[in-house]
């Protein structure tokens, strides 16, 4: 049996996290946070389902519980369509959007005869009764599975694409997000297990578990950063950036000319050698691009093609050089938390990352190495 206090709590905190992201404290990320809160609108409403039946009250509110039955078919594309929000620099809203909700208007109009007379809906083809019967009970689960995958590649994706364009990416990564589709799968796995074979003591640990997802969801979602902080004209030419064929090169090539190249080339390895551009944490393709004096997209160009490299690991290998540099002549016994700030990371967790990524040693390996 489930605790029907914590599942009371869990559905309350998510109603409350609904309206909270459907109006962010922040205002960060405006549009996917709504679609956000309508995920967990639609949790909730799943959860208050599971407490009206623990209380045995679902005789009284049939019509309440027909509605709550249905709320299930939004949760998927509502996420879906947040991740979707979260990981576009251009926010652009279509009707087709409302496609993604047509399994949930299908079972609506073939739910209203019961929600408006208490009967189900009469189908005289005993076979084709229970083909949509199987139909519906299948969709469920089908529906989940396909809207994660979707959105598993779109936030994998998107961590490869702020590497074009960001030189510290943790807090834009949004790795809080992937670690919710990471629940999402295990809550369906719990409620099939529970449906299908209904262990002893298993709606108790589902309990807990929706519990503890719920204000996992609300400390992440509310202490998140804006992931596109630029003006919408930079935001146009980052989602060109991004969007981009990559082997499409000829249009990019058209720009710059070989002595252009050479130029700008000078230009970028003074300002990363000379004025040390690099130890800007918060340093951007846009940022550095305006440093430059030239387009985001000549930027990103030079950088891709004349060095093979994204921006992210364009600017941490001089970072780690600086790095490098420090431990060997650390004469003021500078802790490794201060070496990684002192050379441009913002924490020590992406210093030691980057560091092993291109020496093969770690920061502390490195200098005992070299002290040897």
């Amino acid at each position: 049996m489930n605790n029907t206090l914590i599942i009371g709590l869990s559905a309350g905190g998510s109603f409350l996290l609904s309206f909270l992201l459907a109006n962010h404290p922040k205002h960060n990320n405006i549009y996917a946070n709504r679609w956000l809160g309508v995920f967990m609108l639609a949790f909730a409403m799943s959860l208050l389902e599971i407490f009206i039946y623990d209380l045995g009250l679902q005789n009284q509110y049939p019509l309440t519980i027909s509605f709550l039955e249905l709320s299930r078919f939004v949760a998927a594309p509502a996420l879906y369509l947040s991740v979707r929000y979260f990981t576009a620099p251009t926010k652009t809203f279509t009707w087709r959007t409302f496609a993604h909700f047509l399994l949930f208007l299908v079972l609506f109009f073939f739910q209203l005869p019961r929600m408006l007379t208490g009967n189900n809906l009469e189908i005289a083809d005993k076979t084709l009764e229970r083909i949509i019967f199987t139909f519906f009970a299948a969709a469920f689960p089908i529906q989940i599975i396909i809207y994660w995958i979707l959105s598993y590649r779109k936030l994998y994706r998107h961590r490869q694409n702020i590497r074009q364009l960001a030189s510290s990416t943790e807090s834009i990564d949004l790795s809080w997000l992937t670690n919710l589709l990471y629940v999402v799968i295990v809550i369906v796995i719990t409620w099939l297990h529970l449906a299908f074979f209904n262990p002893s003591g298993g709606a108790s640990y589902a309990s807990v578990l929706y519990f503890l997802s719920v204000y996992f969801l609300s400390y992440y979602s509310l202490k998140q950063k804006e992931v596109y902080a630029y003006p919408e004209q930079t935001l146009k030419e980052l989602d060109i950036i991004l969007n981009k064929d990559p082997d499409n090169k000829a249009e990019k090539q058209k720009r710059l000319s070989d002595t252009q190249i050479n130029y700008l080339k000078v230009k970028l390895e003074n300002l990363m050698e000379e004025e040390t551009v690099y130890l800007n944490n918060e340093l951007s393709l846009p940022l550095l691009s305006h440093k430059m004096g030239i387009s985001i997209h000549e930027l990103s160009f030079l950088i891709n093609d004349e060095y093979g490299e994204n921006f992210f690991s364009f600017v941490n290998r001089y970072r780690v050089e600086k790095a490098k540099s420090l431990l060997l002549n650390n004469a003021a016994r500078l802790t490794m938390l201060d070496i990684a700030f002192q050379a441009g990371f913002n924490s020590k967790t992406s210093f030691n990352t980057s560091f092993k990524k291109l020496t093969g040693l770690s920061p502390t390996e490195f200098q005992r190495s070299a002290q040897a």
